[in-house]
C-alpha cells in the first residue's frame, strides 16, 4: 500500500498530508536562525536560493519547454540593480537614488524582469538547440560587459554592499536575510504552482508538447513563452538581490557566473523536469551532494557528483520526484461501480 494516493490528474499538492509536511518544513526553517550555527544558516539559505532558481528555472524549460542556458544573467543583473541602489556610490551614482534594502531587492527583480521583456521577442526567433546557444551567449556577452564597466560594478575585484537589517543582538542581518529569502522562496512556488495549475500552465504545457499543432488550435507561442521567461527571469533577479545583500559582496564574475545557470539545470534534473515538486527535492538533494561528498572523498567530490548526474539522467530521467511517485504515490481509479 502507498504512504499516498491521488485521482488522475490531480495535484499531490492538495492532499492534506503533503500540505501539512510543507508546513511543518517551513516552521522547521523559520527555527533554523535560532538553532543553528551562523555558517549552517548560510548553507540553508542558499538551499533556498537553489529553489528559487530551480523553480524559476524549471518553468521555462520544464513547462514551456523553453531551454535557457542565461539564468545567470539574470541572478546576477537582480544582485547588481539592487546593490546600485542599496550603495549608489560604489558605481558613482549620487546618493539621491538611494533605497532600503527591501525596495532595492524588488527593483532589481523587476529589472531582471524588464531586460528578458526586451530581449524576449528577438531571443525567441531562435528555436531549441540555438535558443539555447544564444542565451548562453546573451549571458557571456553581459558578463563580459559588467566586468568591463568597472566603474560600475568594480570588475572582477567587486565591491561591498551597504546593508544592515539587524533588529539588536538577537536577530542579525543575516537572520532577518534568512527570513526575507524564506518568504521570497514561499512567493515563488506559491506563485509558480497557481502559474502551472491555470489556463496559462496549460498553455505552456501545449507548446512544450507540440508548438504548431498547439498554434493551429489558437494558442500563441510567443505570448506563453514571453511569460514564462518574464516571470523566470523575475524570481531569478529576486534570489539574485536577495543573496548579494546576504554575502553584501558582488563581483561580476562570480555573481554572473555560468555556475549558477549550470545549478539551476542540475537541480531540476535531479529533482525531476517539468515537476512542480522537483526543484524542491533536487535543491536539496544537490545541496547534500555538494557540501557532503566535500567531506567524504575531497578532491574528488566534483568528479563524484558528475558521476551521480549522469546516472541520474540515464536510470532516472524522471528525476527523485518520479522515483517518489513510483514508490509512495498510488493512483486511486474511482470506477461506475464503485460511484454506484
Amino acid at each position: 500500500m502507498a504512504l499516498l494516493e491521488k485521482a488522475p490528474g490531480e495535484s499531490l499538492a492538495t492532499d492534506r498530508r503533503v500540505q501539512g509536511l510543507g508546513v511543518l518544513a517551513v516552521l522547521w526553517l523559520v527555527t533554523v536562525p535560532f538553532t543553528t550555527t551562523d555558517s549552517l544558516t548560510g548553507l540553508v539559505l542558499t538551499g533556498l536560493v537553489f529553489v528559487m532558481l530551480g523553480v524559476s528555472w524549471n518553468l521555462l524549460a520544464g513547462y514551456a519547454g523553453q531551454i535557457s542556458l542565461g539564468h545567470a544573467a539574470f541572478f546576477g543583473m537582480g544582485a547588481f540593480v539592487s546593490a546600485w541602489l542599496t550603495t549608489p556610490s560604489a558605481a558613482g551614482f549620487p546618493a539621491s537614488v538611494q533605497l532600503p534594502i527591501i525596495p532595492a531587492v524588488v527593483v532589481g527583480a523587476v529589472a531582471s524582469a524588464l531586460i528578458a521583456l526586451v530581449i524576449g521577442p528577438v531571443i525567441f526567433r531562435l528555436s531549441g538547440h540555438y535558443f539555447a546557444i544564444g542565451t548562453l551567449a546573451l549571458a557571456a556577452v553581459i558578463e563580459l560587459v559588467m566586468l568591463d564597466r568597472r566603474d560600475l560594478t568594480g570588475g572582477a575585484t567587486g565591491y561591498y554592499v551597504q546593508g544592515d537589517l539587524s533588529l539588536g543582538e538577537a536577530i542579525s542581518h543575516g537572520d532577518t536575510m534568512f527570513f526575507l529569502t524564506l518568504v521570497a522562496t514561499i512567493l515563488t512556488v506559491v506563485i509558480t504552482y497557481l502559474i502551472v495549475r491555470g489556463p496559462t500552465g496549460l498553455g505552456m504545457k501545449a507548446i512544450h508538447d507540440d508548438e504548431d499543432a498547439a498554434s493551429s488550435l489558437g494558442v500563441n507561442p510567443l505570448k506563453y513563452k514571453m511569460y514564462a521567461f518574464v516571470v523566470s527571469s523575475f524570481f531569478a533577479g529576486l534570489a539574485g538581490a536577495l543573496y548579494g545583500h546576504y554575502t553584501l559582496y558582488i563581483n561580476a564574475q562570480s555573481t554572473l557566473a555560468v555556475t549558477w545557470t549550470i545549478d539551476s539545470l542540475v537541480i531540476v534534473i535531479l529533482g525531476g523536469m517539468g515537476t512542480f515538486a522537483g526543484p524542491i527535492f533536487g535543491s536539496a538533494l544537490f545541496l547534500l551532494l555538494d557540501n557532503g561528498l566535500s567531506a567524504i572523498v575531497g578532491g574528488f567530490s566534483s568528479a563524484v557528483e558528475g558521476i551521480l548526474i549522469i546516472l541520474f539522467i540515464i536510470f532516472l530521467p524522471t528525476g527523485l520526484y518520479g522515483l517518489i511517485k513510483q514508490y509512495l504515490v498510488e493512483e486511486t481509479v474511482e470506477t461506475d461501480a464503485a460511484r454506484d
